[in-house]
C-alpha cells in the first residue's frame, strides 16, 4: 500500500484538511532542512504530511515517514530519544506538543499546534487512530539484542549505518576508520559505571569485518593492530574484537577489566546469535 493511503481521511472526529503532501529523498530538504540528512542516512523513501482538524479541539500535523525497513524505522526513532513508552506502535515518545512512534517500517510524528486544548490527549488519540491502519508492530533490530543488559543505560541505544551518524552520537575521528557505509549496521549504547560506550557493527562478510578492525587499530589506536585492549595517547581505554562478520568496540572504559568484561559479554551474545 502506498504511504499516502495510510493517512486516512478521518481519525475519529479528526478530519484531514487536504491530500497529504509528499517529499522523497531528493525533496526532503524542501520540508526539513538540516535534519533531512538524518533520514537520508537510513533507507528513507518518503514522508507524507497532512493536517487534521476537529471542531473546537484545534489542529494537528501528522508526518508519516516510510523508512524502508523495520530496522531503520527503529533507527530513526532511537536517534535522539530520551525515553519511551508502550501502548502506541512498537514504542512511542512524547516531548511537549509532539508525539512520535515507530511501527513496522514507519516512523510517525503528531504535532499539536499552539492553542490546541488538552494537547497530550489529542496527540495520543490521533497517534493511536493512525497506528490502527498501519501494519502490525515489528521487533527491534536483532543487532540491538546483542547489547548486554548489565550496566546498560536505559534508552541509550542508537541504531544506525554511517560514519557520520557514529560521529553524531560519539565523535571518533574525522576519517571513516571503521569503514561504515549504508550497507553496514551498527548499534551504540552507553554503559555505567564509566561512562563507557559499546559499539557493535555488522558487516556484509567476515573479510570486511577483519579489514575494519585492522584499520581501526592502525589508524585510531596508532598501530596497535594486535592488542585487543589498549590505552590511547589521551588516556582512554579502548577494546576491540572481531567475531565472524561483526566488530565489537568498547570506548572510554573505566578500567581494562571493565573493557574486557563488556566486550566479552557482547561477543558471547554474538556466539549465541550465530548458533
Amino acid at each position: 500500500m502506498a504511504t499516502a493511503m495510510l493517512l486516512p481521511e478521518s481519525v475519529g472526529d479528526w478530519v484531514r484538511q487536504e491530500a497529504p503532501v509528499s517529499y522523497d529523498r531528493e525533496t526532503i530538504f524542501d520540508y526539513i532542512n538540516g535534519a533531512g540528512e538524518v533520514y537520508r542516512s537510513y533507507a528513507f523513501r518518503d514522508v507524507q504530511v497532512a493536517r487534521y482538524e476537529k471542531t473546537d479541539d484545534g489542529t494537528v500535523t501528522v508526518e508519516l515517514f516510510d523508512m524502508g525497513s523495520t530496522e531503520d524505522a527503529f533507527g530513526v526513532f532511537s536517534f535522539a530519544r530520551e525515553q519511551e513508552a508502550e501502548g502506541i506502535g512498537s514504542a512511542y515518545e512524547r516531548k511537549g506538543s509532539i508525539l512520535c512512534f515507530w511501527q513496522d517500517r514507519f516512523y510517525l510524528c503528531v504535532a499539536a499546534e499552539q492553542g490546541t486544548p488538552d494537547p497530550e490527549g489529542v496527540l495520543e488519540e490521533v497517534a493511536r487512530g493512525i497506528s490502527q491502519v498501519l501494519p502490525a508492530p515489528a521487533d527491534r533490530p536483532t543487532l540491538v539484542t546483542i547489547l548486554p543488559p548489565e550496566g546498560l543505560v536505559p534508552f541509550s541505544d542508537r541504531f544506525f549505518h554511517t560514519h557520520q551518524s557514529l560521529n553524531y552520537h560519539y565523535y571518533l575521528v574525522r576519517e571513516n576508520v571503521l569503514n561504515l557505509t549504508q550497507e553496514t549496521s551498527a548499534v551504540l549504547a552507553l554503559y555505567q559505571p564509566g561512562p563507557s560506550y559499546l559499539l557493535v557493527i555488522e558487516y556484509e562478510d567476515e573479510g570486511d569485518a577483519a579489514s575494519a578492525v585492522y584499520g581501526f587499530r592502525e589508524q585510531y589506536l596508532l598501530g596497535s593492530s594486535e592488542a585487543e585492549t589498549v590505552t590511547t595517547p589521551d588516556g582512554k581505554l579502548v577494546s576491540s574484537h572481531q567475531h565472524d562478520r561483526f566488530v565489537v568496540v568498547v570506548l572510554d572504559a573505566a578500567s581494562e577489566s571493565a573493557a574486557e568484561d563488556l566486550r566479552q559479554a557482547a561477543v558471547e551474545n554474538l556466539r549465541q546469535l550465530l548458533r
